[in-house]
């Protein structure tokens, strides 16, 4: 063997055992397999993976939310995200890209993290509000404008958009967008893993919700929207 040969072995042989542990290799994703859509609350204080943990959040009693409406209005609503499976090559060439399917309800995700918030002390009401104007509630149609989760590198990432239209007597509704991000480990590319990764964005999201409905109920304005850039 010549010791070009020789000097390669090493190295042909550690990719060849990376190329068979890889989870993306051993356990991927199928396009039979969609996501349940099942909405499942990360442990209080919600644990960021590979960054601080969130703050604990709670509202002053007697704060109401009322959901008159949840709508899903992301412009796919088939597909919540990407798999990449990669060779573990010097330049990581990708393999193949596929799309990650949603097979549960959507709206039905939304309001269940929305009905968690009760977590941190909120009321949350699937309802109209009541016409006899109580204080301390607020009232917001809410939307599903994102839910996109994606594999990056040893991790699995996701971003989740909810746009909210809170309408106050005698005012014109206000709209806000909040936007949630969840990082967690990729052990085996599954469905748990995107369905978990899903949640940790939507939890995110769902808590910038709370902070404002918690202002509202206290009698404050919404903080001012940033300007575009």
């Amino acid at each position: 063997m010549t010791p070009l040969l020789q000097a390669w072995r090493p190295a042909v042989f550690r990719a060849l055992c990376m190329l068979g542990a890889m989870p993306g290799i051993s356990h991927a994703l199928t396009e039979t397999e969609p996501l349940p859509m099942v909405y499942e609350a990360a442990p209080e204080p919600a644990e960021r993976p590979n960054s601080a943990p969130a703050p604990a959040l709670r509202v002053t009693s007697g704060c109401t939310l009322y959901l008159p409406r949840i709508d899903d209005t992301r412009l796919n609503k088939a597909n919540v995200g990407n798999l990449t499976l990669m060779l573990p090559t010097l330049h990581a060439t990708p393999v193949k890209v596929q799309s990650i399917r949603a097979g549960g309800d959507p709206v039905e995700w939304t309001r269940s993290a929305l009905q968690s918030a009760s977590r941190y002390g909120l009321q949350v009401v699937s309802a109209v509000p009541p016409s006899t104007g109580a204080t301390r509630q607020a009232t917001a149609e809410v939307a599903l404008r994102l839910a996109h989760s994606w594999s990056s590198g040893l991790n699995l990432v996701s971003h989740v958009v909810l746009q909210a239209s809170f309408r106050m007597p005698g005012t014109e509704a206000v709209v806000r967008q909040y936007h949630g991000m969840g990082t967690r480990a990729n052990w085996a590319n599954g469905n748990g893993e995107f369905m978990s990764v899903l949640n940790l964005g939507m939890e995110e999201a769902v808590r910038g919700l709370v902070v404002d409905v918690a202002a509202l109920c206290d009698g404050k304005p919404l903080p001012a929207r940033a300007p575009a850039p």
